[in-house]
């Protein structure tokens, strides 16, 4: 997916893109149009009868009228109901498949999106939009269709059949248009702004309770409830006060449209009722009149309301279509030329994050050899894990380049050039699915049951999957939750092995397990390194005294290469780092297996 359509600012825009969503499914929008045409004949209809109801019923006494006025009075209920069934089920139909849409679109650009837009993002905030915001564009895709059309239609046909019955009346009723239109023009800009600010407090919402119910067990060891209790707190109030804002204006627009209303019905019965007037008006007339001046109380209201959920709408289409407009990550490229032998080098390399004048890498500069083993070291925050998250382009440097087999990442299609690369870290991320298929992942859905079996049993994880209650088939809830640390490690490793790639990133693979299982996943590791071109960033002993190479960086610079016993005899930066960090312990790893 390349770049989406620039964001708009402009409601009309936003609203024609947003119909552009329901345009697919207009024969659900004519089933609609046409339940919603025959619900405003029915209500019109119905203050019609009035007049041959009271003249010719009661006045006149006509037995042809007082026989067939039940039957008509059933026939128009009956078009009533039908005609609303058919209006609100079409035009839900519409609604649903709009808010379908807009979330598959949606959730195809989250897919897409580069990991610097994530760095900057809340997941609240990305939630709220999938959900939130794509519900409030249903009102404004459908129901507000709805409504604009019944509503509209019947004020249409009352305003006709007033101006049948007595238009100098009607046109005096009239004058009291402009004046509404005004009111609803008045409002509509405040309902927008309180709209896009309630959205925004609903993110702020998500984003607390998602990070406290995420991080429920940190909250529970330091105490951290009332702090949580506290930020959840300002959020809701905010979300309060916003909502009870809107309700102040919708009530405060509503009750000035009933009064200028009222004021314009208890003008025109005035007028009706003078002798001049009266003369030329029968008592069928007057009430039939009056019923569907009456009548039309209700419709505007609905139409003023009809401002709030429109705005409302507008502001959730556009923050989505904003969201949209991001630039996603590039698409396109050549292709690695198989087989890939997995040579990696780095031409003066320099990397700093969107938005900072600081850079985390300077003029980085490093040959691999296929199938080397590199491990990379240096204090936290030196710059290690950001060098390897450029080489699966997570991002890409500002100088310099990186290049695999001789070919340059930027010219490559990111999607075939991950194809290429495995990765393990120390925050495995699994699915709720079954064992299955958290290894056989995404482009490894299609390995058979042996190969996925194999791979488990290189990772040392078949002793374990094989006791659990389905095996294969078992579920490890969200995030891998049934499963310990160790075991959720080797499932990650069981994954990178099933995966054909000549390249590999180990992110402190076994910096989080205890002892015990450190020594069953670094077995697994061995396995999962041999003839692969092998990145680490070093946490374990074992790890930094057995890699081919070994690379210090430090303040974002590569101040060091070589292997460890080399690096040792320079007392340089790595020999300080060594004693610093590992001290009497090194002594005891230097025996270690290889990880």
């Amino acid at each position: 997916m390349g770049s989406a359509n620039p964001p708009m600012t402009n409601s009309r825009q936003i609203y024609l893109r947003l119909l552009g969503y329901a345009r697919p499914h207009w024969r659900w929008f004519l089933v609609g149009v046409a339940g919603m045409v025959g619900f405003a004949v029915a209500d019109v209809s119905f203050v019609a009868l009035m007049r041959p109801l009271l003249d010719e019923s009661f006045v006149n006494r006509d037995s042809s009228t007082i026989a067939a006025m039940p039957w008509l009075i059933l026939m128009l209920f009956l078009l009533r109901g039908a005609s609303a069934y058919a209006s609100a089920y079409g035009m839900a139909a519409v609604g649903r498949q709009v808010i379908k849409s807009l979330r598959r679109d949606l959730f195809e650009h989250y897919l897409h999106l580069p990991v610097a837009f994530f760095d900057r993002s809340s997941a609240g905030n990305l939630l709220t939009r999938l959900t939130y915001h794509a519900e409030q564009v249903a009102e404004s895709a459908s129901n507000v269709i709805t409504a604009m059309i019944k509503d509209g239609l019947t004020v249409l046909g009352l305003i006709g059949l007033m101006l049948y019955l007595e238009w100098r009346l009607a046109v005096f009723v009239l004058a009291v248009g402009p004046v509404i239109a005004l009111l609803v023009r008045f409002v509509a800009k405040r309902f927008r702004t309180i709209s896009r600010r309630i959205q925004d407090s609903m993110g702020d919402v998500s984003h607390v309770a998602e990070e406290a119910i995420t991080a429920q067990r940190v909250v529970k060891l330091f105490g951290g409830q009332a702090y949580e209790r506290t930020q959840f707190g300002h959020a809701n109030e905010k979300n309060r006060r916003l909502n009870l804002r809107l309700v102040a204006t919708r009530a405060g627009s509503t009750a000035s449209v009933q009064f200028i209303a009222a004021w314009a019905v208890s003008a025109v019965v005035y007028i009706a009722t003078s002798p001049s007037v009266l003369a030329s008006m029968t008592p069928g007339t007057f009430v039939a009149f009056v019923g569907a001046m009456l009548s039309l109380l209700g419709p505007i209201k609905n139409l003023t309301n009809l401002n709030e959920k429109l705005q409302k709408g507008i502001a959730a289409a556009a923050d989505i279509f904003g969201l949209l407009a991001e630039t996603a990550e590039p698409r396109g490229g050549r292709v690695l030329p198989g087989p890939v032998q997995g040579a990696v080098r780095l031409e003066g390399v320099s990397f700093r994050y969107p938005g900072s004048e600081k850079w985390v890498l300077q003029d980085i500069a490093l040959d691999i050899a296929p199938g080397e083993t590199v491990a990379f070291v240096g204090r936290s925050g030196s710059g290690k894990s950001t060098l390897l998250s450029l080489l699966p382009r997570f991002y890409d440097p500002q100088q310099g380049r990186i290049t695999i087999d001789g070919e340059d990442l930027r010219e490559l299609d990111p999607h075939a050039l991950r194809r290429h690369i495995a990765l393990v870290d120390q925050n495995v991320t699994l699915f709720n699915d079954t064992v299955e298929r958290n290894i056989a992942y995404g482009e490894l859905a299609d390995a058979s049951r042996a190969d996925i079996q194999a791979a488990a049993e290189a990772a040392h994880a078949w002793e374990y999957i094989r006791r659990l209650p389905q095996g294969l088939d078992t579920q490890v809830g969200p995030n891998g939750v049934m499963l310990s640390g160790g075991q959720r490690q080797r499932l990650a490793i069981a994954r990178a092995l099933l995966k054909p790639a000549p390249l590999l990133i180990l992110d402190e693979a076994t910096s989080a397990l205890d002892s015990e299982s450190e020594k069953v996943v670094q077995d697994a590791l061995l396995t999962l390194m041999e003839g692969r071109t092998t990145l680490v960033i070093a946490h374990r002993l074992s790890t930094i005294l057995h890699a081919d190479r070994i690379v210090v960086v430090d303040a974002g610079r590569i101040v060091e290469i070589g292997p460890h016993a080399e690096l040792l005899e320079r007392d340089g930066a790595y020999a300080k780092l060594y004693q610093m960090q590992f001290g009497e312990a090194a002594e005891a790893a230097e025996s270690a297996p290889l990880a």
